[in-house]
């Protein structure tokens, strides 16, 4: 009898470790091969006229996927020298702009693909102080950019930015 439960044990345990149903990962975290450090610029809204207000519009609300020098987009920031070092043959660069009041106290990056809607994602994690009390007309610009290998050019990039109040 005992050896009859011991087999049936036995038996339990290898179909119970052979039923692997594992999904499969749903982010997959991928590498950064460079992370620039955020360049910052203060601006005076006040003395902004409405093609300017247009033109900062334009770089916050929009996705900068950059595969070609060419495609840098124009800002007030200016150019980082390294971008124009970039293999692009090799890499994409992705480029986000962030308008606000607030002091940026911590920053990472992460870049993962998400294997549910076959995209790819970028988030910017900000650990941000604020003072509530201050209300000026002078805010910041701020540029974010990562590199990355190349990515497929039909490739969905969602790009974000998530704020951690200190």
């Amino acid at each position: 009898m005992k050896q009859l439960t011991i087999l049936i044990s036995m038996i339990t345990l290898l179909f119970c470790s052979c039923n692997n149903n594992k999904e499969p990962d749903l982010e997959i975290n991928l590498p950064i091969n460079s992370e620039f450090i955020p360049a910052s610029i203060e601006i005076d809204r006040a003395e902004m006229n409405e093609q300017e207000r247009e033109e900062i519009k334009n770089l916050v609300n929009n996705k900068h996927i950059v595969n070609d020098i060419s495609e840098l987009p124009d800002d007030p920031i200016g150019q980082n020298e390294a971008f124009y070092k970039i293999n692009f043959q090799e890499n994409t660069l992705l480029i986000m702009y962030a308008y606000h009041r607030w002091s940026i106290d911590t920053y990472a990056n992460r870049f993962y693909r998400n294997t549910g809607d076959n995209s790819y994602n970028w988030i910017v994690k900000l650990g941000i102080t604020t003072d509530e009390d201050n209300e000026t007309e002078v805010v910041q610009l701020t540029r974010f950019a990562i590199l990355v290998r190349k990515l497929p050019a039909d490739a969905d990039i969602e790009i974000w930015r998530s704020l951690t109040e200190f």
